[in-house]
C-alpha cells in the first residue's frame, strides 16, 4: 500500500502496455505469447475507451447546452423542473463515464503494479504478512 504513495523506488504503471511490459513479456514460450496478446487487446481497448471518453464529453456538452436553453426557455414551472432533472441526470452520467473510463484506463494499472500483480514469480502477499492460498 506504501507504494501507492510513493514509499517505493518502483515506478507505478500508468498505462495498460506498462503493465504488462512489467509482467515479463520477455520470458520464451507460451508465457511470452500470452502477455503479448493480452498487451494488444488491452492497448486496443484503451485506445477504444480514449474515443468513447472523447464522444461521451462532446455528447454530453451538447446535450448539456441543448437542455440549459430548455430549461431557460420554459415558460411553465413544469417544464422547468423537468429540464433541470434531465440536466442533471446527464451531469451524473457523463461524470460517472468520465470516471470510470479514467480508472479502468489509469488508475487500475496504478493499483496492480502497486500491488505488484505486475511481476512474475511473486505471489500477491495479504496484508498481515501471509501469502493467498495460505491457510493458518
Amino acid at each position: 500500500m506504501f507504494s501507492l504513495l510513493g514509499a517505493t523506488n518502483k515506478t507505478l504503471a500508468a498505462s495498460w502496455s506498462a503493465f504488462f511490459k512489467n509482467l515479463n513479456l520477455s520470458t520464451t514460450g507460451d508465457n511470452g505469447d500470452i502477455y503479448q496478446v493480452l498487451n494488444d487487446v488491452f492497448n486496443i481497448l484503451s485506445i477504444v475507451l480514449w474515443v468513447v471518453l472523447g464522444l461521451v464529453g462532446a455528447i454530453g456538452a451538447i446535450y448539456a447546452i441543448y437542455l440549459g436553453v430548455k430549461l431557460a426557455r420554459a415558460d411553465e414551472q413544469g417544464k422547468r423542473d423537468e429540464a433541470k432533472k434531465h440536466l442533471i441526470t446527464v451531469a451524473i452520467a457523463v461524470g460517472v463515464t468520465i470516471v470510470l473510463i479514467l480508472f479502468f484506463n489509469t488508475f487500475l494499472p496504478m493499483i496492480l503494479s502497486a500491488f505488484g500483480l505486475d511481476e512474475t514469480g511473486t505471489t500477491p502477499v495479504i496484508p498481515g504478512g501471509e501469502e493467498q492460498g495460505e491457510k493458518k
